[in-house]
């Protein structure tokens, strides 16, 4: 277990970079305490989620205290950018609609350059390339009024790669002569950093410009492309010894190792596939899938398709942990190929229509968290009207994120952050409650009825929670309640108990002739990580659609039934 150690008010790793903790056991300033712990979370963000998410929110909260709204805003891009990497993209817009609010009320116009960065990533890892697009174009013309060089630097990186996905290889390359002209005008000590970003990106490139040309069946313009990703390999080599950075290596290494696939040299692909396993298992990080991929491909290509299912499998369980679609996408059209070349069909299909399946999901959720930027403005208004001064409405906005606005339970996201914030245990019950019947009271009643009656089972549901319980509103009448370490010879008991509270509720006043009641479906777990609860909720969801088809009024299992 690694070890960690106390300075300021979270705990550091004990790994941590004895310049990075120097900086932070001396800082004197709460503004210079903020980038201190965004320092040490960034450099955990590749390392450790872990250990990076609470140094994130402790430089937040640093920054609130010296009333710092530029390390805000720096530390409120560089914690979307640890929730993208998480798979949290709705928090992370939030977070970012957030840091642009304060930038522009503050005329922090220097910094929506690296918040649009942040969140073209964002948009990139959701799946939606066109709006990655609209926010590069917006940080190169941010970075070109402010002269900013990082912000120009990152701009040109990320559109080449943004170009390079989508299949443009010719503005990949384009975009990487703008940056290598920029970088040549600049002070020699300001250039190296940037240059293994540079050559690793046209070694990319122009290995996707051979497998294209093979395609298309010109030999003569493959070998000139594959010539030219040598050349561009050799460069990013050179430049990372002179400024090594392992996130590029493993990059570096697994286009050595397809372009040796493509020039049919499958034990030199096998050594550099190998290689960039080695940077990510050094790493220890889960933000690039590119080992896993180059290995599955070596397996494919050496008639290895066992150890390729299981590098693929490495891969998807990656990228579905995180919610990163697009990259899903990617990997199991790789895994249905491989289906089809092993002849099993029935799997290919499977596969295909995971895939198809994912994508809808995919397109709804970018759907809720363009309406959720919708009504962000509008939030982040009401937090500032309300607010005693701009750490309260940044404050405000934060709560009023996590929390339901209608009954001041726990919203999803809210939950998620909760649980995200547990220390790992035994025992996690989950409970779904669904009041029955409440279409009725809104057509009997009023709308504002109805909201009343939301918040009258919310505060009977409250009244009964064990210590420890955590209670969301997870739909229009739906409540989940999720309680770790919980007894599993208790859980029937403990629901039976809260759906009794609510029927024996007093409602004549609020609804006369009615009464109201909640069915529930409840599952146990024996952790509360990601994929457990995963299962878990669709077990309590299975059991509250039996528990409503039994009668409603009722909870399924009556009785604890395990496995």
């Amino acid at each position: 277990m690694k070890q960690v150690r106390r300075l300021g008010s979270v705990p550091v790793p004990s790994d941590a970079p004895p310049h990075l903790q120097e900086a932070l056991a001396g800082a004197t300033t709460d503004t210079a305490r903020a980038r201190a712990y965004l320092a040490l979370s960034q450099h955990y963000r590749f390392l450790s989620l872990e250990s990076a998410l609470p140094l994130a929110q402790a430089a937040l909260e640093a920054a609130l205290s010296a009333d710092a709204p530029d390390a805000t805003v720096e530390v409120l891009a560089g914690l979307s950018a640890l929730e993208v990497t998480r798979g949290r993209q709705e928090q992370a817009f939030e977070h970012l609609a957030l840091a642009l609010d304060l930038a522009h009320e503050h005329g922090l116009h220097h910094l929506e350059a690296r918040v649009h960065n942040v969140r073209a990533i964002a948009r990139l890892t959701a799946g939606d390339l066109s709006g990655a697009r609209r926010d590069l174009f917006d940080v190169q013309a941010l970075a070109q009024t402010s002269g900013n060089v990082n912000d120009r630097v990152n701009a040109h990186v990320n559109l080449a790669y943004l170009a390079n996905l989508s299949g443009h290889y010719a503005d990949s390359l384009h975009q990487l002569n703008l940056l290598e002209e920029l970088l040549l005008s600049l002070p020699e000590e300001e250039q190296r950093a940037s240059w293994p970003y540079l050559h690793e990106n046209r070694t990319h490139t122009y290995l996707n410009l051979a497998r294209q040309a093979r395609e298309r069946g010109r030999p003569d313009t493959e070998a000139e492309a594959r010539a030219r990703s040598h050349a561009a390999l050799e460069a990013a080599r050179v430049s990372l010894a002179l400024q090594p950075d392992h996130i590029v290596a493993l990059n570096t290494e697994t286009h050595a190792a397809r372009l040796a696939l493509l020039e049919g040299d499958l034990d030199s692909a096998q050594v550099y596939a190998e290689a960039a396993m080695a940077y990510h298992r050094q790493l220890g990080q889960r933000a690039y899938l590119e080992a896993y991929l180059a290995m599955a491909e070596v397996s494919t290509a050496r008639g290895w398709p066992e150890q390729a299912q299981r590098h693929y499998r490495a891969a998807l369980d990656a990228v579905r942990g995180q919610g990163r679609h697009r990259e899903t996408q990617d990997v199991l059209q790789a895994v249905a190929g491989l289906h089809e070349q092993a002849g099993d069909f029935p799997a290919a299909l499977a596969t295909y229509r995971e895939a198809l399946e994912r994508a809808q999901t995919a397109l709804d959720r970018l759907a809720h968290i363009e309406q959720r930027n919708d009504d962000l403005a509008r939030d982040l208004r009401q937090a500032r009207a309300e607010a005693s001064s701009w750490q309260d409405s940044v404050r405000r906005a934060e709560a009023q994120a996590r929390q339901d606005p209608l009954t001041g339970l726990l919203n999803r996201r809210g939950l998620q952050d909760a649980l995200s914030e547990l220390e790992e245990g035994a025992g996690t019950l989950l409970a779904l409650f669904d009041i029955d019947h409440f279409k009725d009271v809104n057509d009997q009643h009023s709308h504002a009825t109805g909201d009343a009656a939301l918040r009258a089972v919310a505060a009977c549901l409250t009244a009964r929670l064990p210590a420890a319980s955590l209670l969301a509103r997870y739909g229009g009448e739906e409540f989940l309640l999720v309680l770790p370490g919980a007894n599993p010879g208790d859980a029937a008991a403990l629901v039976e108990g809260l759906r009794r509270a609510v029927e024996a509720h007093d409602w004549s006043a609020l609804l006369p002739g009615m009464t109201l009641t909640v069915s529930a479906g409840y599952a146990l777990t024996g952790g509360h990580d990601a994929e457990a609860l995963r299962v878990a909720f669709e077990q309590a969801d299975d059991h509250l659609y039996r528990a409503k088809g039994a009668g409603r009024n009722r909870v399924y299992p009556p009785a604890l039934v395990l496995g």
